[in-house]
């Protein structure tokens, strides 16, 4: 359904090898779960350790895909940032329209993307 490969928009992204149906789950997001206090203490509080994490604030834990093997088996680190075709929910990637093949997928990073979320 879809493949990494060279993007025109910043190193690798992620492309449609088939049409995607609207809604369409494409993925899971895998990563270690944790809490937020053992992600500070492991990770620290400074810009940029935001990467490669899927923040569930409603239940104050994070998904951390940092290290292998999540790093390089998670196809979202590799989607980048856009008008979105792709949203992030419920520990999974989901279509938000019609994805035609070719197509690369795009998220919308949260606001505090890159920062201290505590």
């Amino acid at each position: 359904m879809i493949e990494i490969r060279k993007s025109p928009i910043q190193g690798l992204g992620v492309f449609a090898i088939k049409d995607i149906k609207k809604n369409t789950k494409i993925c899971q997001y895998y990563g270690k779960e944790m809490s937020w206090t053992d992600f500070t203490h492991t990770y620290g509080k400074y810009k940029y350790n935001s990467l490669n994490t899927y923040p569930m604030r409603r239940i104050w834990r994070i998904l951390v895909a940092k290290e292998e093997p999540y790093k390089t088996e998670n196809i979202v680190n590799y989607i980048n940032e856009g008008y979105p075709n792709v949203v992030l929910k419920k520990r999974a990637l989901y279509s938000l329209r019609q994805i035609e093949i070719g197509e690369e997928l795009l998220l919308q990073y949260p606001k505090d993307y890159h920062r201290e979320w505590l």
